[in-house]
Formats: C-alpha cells, sequence, structure tokens
C-alpha cells in the first residue's frame, strides 16, 4: 500500500508511519540523509525505531537506513531516484525473496567480460550503469561513461550494474566482472 508523500514536518512523517504501522516491511524513500529536510530518520526514532545501520559504503545509495520497528522491517532508501532504485534492487528484492521463502535471496549476479578499461574504484562498493552485447557466446559490458546518480537518463540506458568492491583496481578490457542484470 502507498502511504502518500509527506510533508517536510516531523508531523506529517509521523502521521504516515502510523498509517503503515501495520505493515510488514515499512520502505522510505528520501529525507534518510544530513540535509535540513532530512527528517525521516528523527521521525522514525521518534516512533521507537531500533535502527541496524545508517551509511553504508555503497555508490550509489550511502545514506540508507535499515531497523525495526517493533516486529516491522524499515528500510530508507536515498531520494536520489538511480541511488533509490539500486538500493531496492540490492536490499529490498532480497529481503522480499527471503520473507516469500524464496530460494534466491539475492539479485541474479552473474560473470561478464569487460567491453572497455574501468578506472580504480574509490573506499565504496559501487554499482556503475553499464550496456551489455553479446559476442561470440558471452556477454560484454561497457560502463556508461557518466555515473553521476542524479543522470535518470543514463540509467534508463543501462541494461546491466557492473559491481566493483571497495578499493577495487582498475581493470582492463577483457577482464572478469560481476554483474547484477536489470
Amino acid at each position: 500500500m502507498s502511504l502518500g508523500i509527506a510533508k517536510d514536518t516531523p508531523e506529517s512523517l509521523v502521521t504516515l508511519l502510523r498509517t503503515g504501522s501495520a505493515a510488514d516491511i515499512l520502505v522510505t524513500i528520501g529525507g534518510a540523509s544530513v540535509g535540513e529536510r532530512d527528517l525521516v530518520g528523527a521521525a522514525l526514532r521518534s516512533e521507537g525505531l531500533a535502527l541496524d545501520f545508517w551509511k553504508i559504503a555503497m555508490r550509489p545509495g550511502k545514506p540508507l537506513l535499515y531497523g525495526r520497528l517493533g516486529n516491522q522491517r524499515v528500510l530508507g532508501v536515498p531520494g536520489n531516484p538511480v541511488a533509490a532504485l539500486i538500493c531496492g534492487l540490492v536490499f529490498l528484492v532480497p529481503m522480499l525473496h527471503r520473507l516469500l521463502g524464496l530460494r534466491e535471496d539475492t539479485p541474479g549476479h552473474v560473470e561478464a567480460t569487460l567491453g572497455k578499461t574501468v578506472e580504480a574504484n574509490g573506499p565504496r562498493q559501487h554499482y556503475m550503469r553499464a550496456t551489455s552485447q553479446w559476442e561470440g557466446g558471452e556477454r560484454r559490458v561497457t560502463a556508461l561513461p557518466a555515473q553521476d546518480s542524479s543522470l535518470m537518463a543514463d540509467f534508463a540506458r543501462a541494461d546491466c550494474l557492473i559491481v566493483r568492491a571497495p578499493d577495487a583496481p582498475a581493470l582492463p578490457k577483457g577482464a572478469r566482472v560481476t554483474i547484477i542484470p536489470l
């Protein structure tokens, strides 16, 4: 069920949190970072959130939060649309699979071959938007040149995500990588 869009006030957020209190999982989008209008964490804490984690070493998606309000699981994904979609794929889909008792609890991670070199990665796990094509029976993937998480058009062009571990070295064309097909 959709609870709607909260106003940027603690009272509006608390009202919607209480409206959704019977759900098994509560997913919030936006407002979980540290800006002046990021009120979700405080509203959740005022309702008794037992926070398991907040802010993760992931790009995009750093301001993700997870905790529980009683028996309810709470997942707060970033408000940036690309980050929200990737966090939903990486965290929400496996959670739903587990709760439903499905065997596969992670998105289909597969291997592919790089079509172009990728630079060394920074300190956060990076989910790089990429395109792929089949050549000679193998999947070749090429990271899109712009990885800024505000670029929805580039996300729409992507058909997979290249998963780069924190501090991973640069990889040459032809290297094997893990991807998540979209």
